[in-house]
């Protein structure tokens, strides 16, 4: 994981007005835990592109500042689920800068939206920002769109893959110098079936247990699907139990239902295995039994367990709930802070 050093660009900021406080915001931006390819990595091969361009001295120092101030902010406010990301951070910049060039910062910030360059500078920016679309070899295109696909893990992958498809559709017209190698990334997409685990409980509530269990899940599949079970009598059910903060970039839904034939809905576009969470032996037990019906229902279903870390063995929803019963708040200390 790269970790960009904000502090070597102190003068910068400085010259920009930026507080200590204003830089920390931008690196916490760049750092978010749901970030797999807008992350430092990304801004590090910004910042390298606008200092070689300026090493070459093809940049003099005044437009070498607007363009990493640019790289600084043109991706610091990304929601993969949201439509005014590049507005956002246009307007962050507003709050924590003050330059005479203010306004050509913002505005190529705000070009990045559909990459239609407004002048020179701009124009330069969008080229690099787009340099993983016009000149990657199909390696590199591969790393992208898995790194992608993961930032985009809080939808269903048959969505996905249809948007990501027409989205590639779109390069390949605006970037025919790369065309062979983003038709080789479009047929890999339209083919390719990724590993995913579906996590199901009643997650009443959702606990640090569950979470260990998830993120341990996380490193052997392509995505992870959180998936409730829920009593079609109790319509109140989902109200009086919300999904937590931690699982927002993350596919979570609810099924009523066997869960052999939920599993079933999402073979579609993918390949799917379940993901059963341990605590102990007594869990093992339990759950190798309920596995010997599932397997009679459905016989190529593919199971595998995951033993939650030892901090965690002691916590179950069923206690959390008790103590809440007792005081409202002792079971707090077990629930995720996103």
């Amino acid at each position: 994981m790269i970790y960009f050093d904000y502090q070597a660009y102190e003068p910068l900021f400085r010259q920009f007005g930026m507080t200590d406080q204003a830089v920390a915001r931008v690196a916490q931006g760049w750092r978010e835990k749901h970030r797999h390819y807008h992350n430092e990595a990304h801004l590090q091969f910004l910042v390298a592109r606008v200092e070689a361009q300026y090493g070459k001295g093809d940049l003099p120092a005044p437009d070498r500042d607007v363009l990493l101030m640019a790289a600084f902010f043109h991706d610091v406010v990304y929601d993969p689920m949201a439509a005014d990301n590049e507005e956002q951070s246009a307007q962050l910049f507003d709050e924590l800068a003050q330059h005479p060039r203010k306004d050509l910062v913002k505005t190529i910030i705000l070009d990045t939206k559909h990459h239609r360059p407004s002048g020179e500078l701009s124009a330069l920016f969008n080229a690099w920002d787009m340099a993983v679309v016009t000149d990657a070899s199909f390696q590199e295109l591969l790393a992208w769109e898995r790194a992608i696909a993961r930032e985009y893990q809080f939808a269903d992958y048959g969505r996905y893959k249809a948007g990501r498809l027409a989205f590639l559709e779109g390069c390949l017209e605006a970037y025919p110098q790369n065309a062979e190698n983003l038709r080789a990334l479009a047929g890999y997409v339209r083919h390719h079936k990724p590993r995913v685990g579906i996590y199901p409980g009643s997650f009443n509530p959702f606990h640090n247990g569950h979470l260990n269990i998830l993120e341990k899940a996380e490193r052997v599949f392509d995505k992870v699907i959180v998936a409730r079970g829920i009593n079609p009598e109790k319509t109140d059910q989902a109200a009086q139990n919300p999904w937590p903060a931690v699982l927002q970039f993350r596919q979570h839904e609810e099924f009523a239902g066997l869960l052999t034939d939920y599993l079933a809905t999402r073979e579609a576009h993918a390949d799917v295995t379940l993901v059963r969470g341990l605590r102990n032996g007594d869990d093992l037990d339990y759950e190798v039994n309920q596995l010997r019906f599932m397997e009679e229902m459905k016989p190529d279903l593919k199971v595998v367990f995951i033993r939650c870390d030892k901090q965690f063995e002691h916590i179950s929803s069923s206690a959390i709930r008790n103590l809440e019963k007792i005081n409202k708040g002792l079971g707090d200390k077990y629930l995720p802070k996103f």
